[in-house]
This record gives structure tokens, C-alpha cells and sequence, in this order.
């Protein structure tokens, strides 16, 4: 029987559980970027708190970025030194930590909110620099690889997607090509910085013309085959409730995807208790769940979990985090 506090291996790493925490929004920072002692905190909470591996909350590429204000910086001067000592802390209880990439406007260095259809190949290249860039700064701060976060509606989501996605050059039209550019900075960090990458895609989007789950299938296929290290499945919204018998809306999906990658596969999404988390790996392939608002509600619950053998999060699903863009919550302070 599995059971979300089994020992096990993903990718490179040895975990100690397979619940994996993903990050949201950062608002704990001082003027000037540096973060407040509660940051460091909140990671140490949670990596003593039995959690497999962190991704970190989101950092934006770009101060004029729509939702910098409520991201994690990586471009002030002390970035390294106070995410090394975030990485550290990590490293101390043995549990590895990617950082989280996600911007949403993109500054080509003509326009500052280019779309995928507006960027020339100077201003493509101009992206992928940034993203290796990115890879290397969280290189460089004690990070042990990057996670994308290529979903919801974030750039790159909208530059895979034929819905916002209309180019005729080799960058547009199949899937393949609009996963090039992707494609290509997968080659770019492996060869520069040599670090593990991951995804975060969403399954469907649910517009007209946009990403399906077939789609969205054949993705994290090609990725796979192109070399990242890990997919993480999620939703453009948390509006889809659709699945069998009140199931977890992309369970069959994940489920059928994880038995054809090669790679580890993370689903996402509305996993609030224990007993259905353990349902999940012992009735699917799916190895590896993801957890985000739990963590804002409580950041070591997992250490109760563990000693009581049951647990369910004392997260309402407000989802006021994420709405008003806080990384604390607003139910239990």
C-alpha cells in the first residue's frame, strides 16, 4: 500500500513523502526587496513538516510585470544571500527545493506587454535568455532546479495555447510548434545550468478553441521527450468541478498520463485530506500530489498527519490567498 509519508524517489532526488508544496503569491518583503524574517520561517516550518519537495512561491521576471508587486524578487542585491539561507534551511532537513517561475507580461524590449503573436525571433531569443537567466540566478541562491509554471494564464501558457496563439512562423500552428520555444529553453538550461526542470501545465482551459485535455496531453508528452524532469497538472481556473462520481476533476487524466510518461507526474488541485490523498496513489499510477493553500492555512500540518495517522487540512477553500494576492490566510492569520 502506498501512503503519502513513503520514502521515494523523484527524478534525482530522494524524498521522504510524496506530497510536494507549491508557492503562491510573496507579499513579506521589505522596500528594496529583502525579505522578512516570517519567509524564513514559513520555509523552515514547512520543510521540517514531513512535505517531500518545495517549489517556492512565484518569482516574476520584470518589475513592470502585472502581478510583480505581489511576487518574490529575484532582482534585488540581496537575492542570493537571502535565498541561500531559504535554500539552506531546506537542505538542512534533506528536502530539495525548485524555484518558481511566472510572469505574465512579457517586455521585448519594444513593447512591454508583448503577446506571443507580437514577439519577433530577436524578441523570442530575448525570452529564452531571460528564463536561462532566471535558471541560473536559482542556481546560483542554493536552488536545486526551476519549475516553469507554464499554466492558469501565465505568458507561456498563453503562447502555447492556439487560442492566444495565431503565428504562421515556425513558433506557431501544431503543438509542436508552439512548444518550441519551450522546447528549445529545456535545451538551453540543461546545457547552462544542468539543473532539474519542471512544469506546471494546465490540463484544459475551457475556452472555445483553447487548450483541451488532448491537447494538453500530447504537451506534457513532448516535453517528457524533450527532456524536463517533472510535469505538475493544474487548471486555468478552479472552476472545473467535472470528474466521475465527485472525483478529483483531472484524476482519470492524470492518472492515463502518468502511466505513459517516463518521468514524474504531480496533480494538483482541491486535495484537502489525508484519506482521499492515499486513495489516490493506491487506486491510480499518480505518485506524487500537490498542495498549495493547505500550507498558507497551516505550514506544518503534515507534522500532525504523520503522528495521527489521518488528518484533514484546516484550509476552507476560501481561496481570499490567492484572490487578494497574500501569502498568509485570512481565516486563521
Amino acid at each position: 500500500m502506498k501512503d503519502i509519508f513513503d520514502e521515494c524517489r523523484f527524478g534525482e532526488f530522494d524524498l521522504k513523502s510524496r506530497v510536494i508544496r507549491t508557492g503562491g503569491w510573496e507579499r513579506d518583503s521589505e522596500d528594496g526587496g529583502f525579505i522578512k524574517s516570517s519567509v524564513f520561517d514559513r520555509y523552515e516550518n514547512i520543510a521540517k513538516s514531513g512535505v517531500g519537495l518545495i517549489v517556492s512561491e512565484m518569482f516574476a521576471l520584470d518589475p513592470k510585470d502585472r502581478f510583480y508587486p505581489y511576487c518574490a524578487n529575484m532582482n534585488y542585491k540581496g537575492f542570493i544571500k537571502d535565498y541561500k539561507q531559504v535554500t539552506n534551511l531546506s537542505h538542512h532537513f534533506e528536502m530539495p527545493i525548485l524555484g518558481q517561475l511566472a510572469f505574465f507580461f512579457y517586455d521585448d524590449g519594444v513593447n512591454q506587454k508583448a503577446e506571443p503573436n507580437d514577439l519577433t525571433i530577436e524578441g523570442i531569443r530575448k525570452l529564452q535568455a531571460e528564463v536561462v537567466m532566471a535558471a541560473k540566478k536559482f542556481s546560483y541562491a542554493g536552488f536545486d532546479g526551476i519549475q516553469i509554471n507554464m499554466a492558469h494564464n501565465f505568458y507561456l501558457a498563453r503562447f502555447i495555447n492556439p487560442y492566444f496563439n495565431q503565428r504562421t512562423d515556425e513558433y506557431g500552428g501544431s503543438t509542436e510548434n508552439r512548444l518550441r520555444i519551450v522546447v528549445e529553453i529545456i535545451k538551453l538550461i540543461k546545457k547552462m545550468v544542468g539543473c532539474h526542470v519542471s512544469f506546471r501545465i494546465n490540463a484544459v482551459d475551457g475556452r472555445k478553441g483553447g487548450m483541451t485535455l488532448d491537447e494538453s496531453y500530447k504537451i506534457a508528452k513532448i516535453l517528457a521527450e524533450n527532456g524536463a524532469d517533472s510535469i505538475q497538472i493544474t487548471a486555468r481556473t478552479i472552476s472545473f468541478k467535472f470528474g466521475e462520481d465527485g472525483d478529483h476533476a483531472f484524476l482519470s487524466y492524470a492518472d492515463n498520463l502518468a502511466k505513459e510518461l517516463d518521468i514524474p507526474l504531480i496533480l494538483g488541485g482541491t486535495l484537502r485530506d489525508m484519506k482521499t490523498m492515499n486513495e489516490i496513489l493506491n487506486k491510480t499510477d499518480i505518485e506524487f500530489l500537490s498542495l498549495a493553500k493547505p500550507f498558507v492555512a497551516q505550514q506544518d500540518f503534515l507534522l500532525e498527519w504523520k503522528e495521527n495517522g489521518e488528518g484533514v487540512s484546516r484550509c476552507k477553500g476560501c481561496n481570499n490567498c490567492y484572490g487578494k494576492k497574500e501569502s498568509r490566510c485570512f481565516q486563521f492569520g
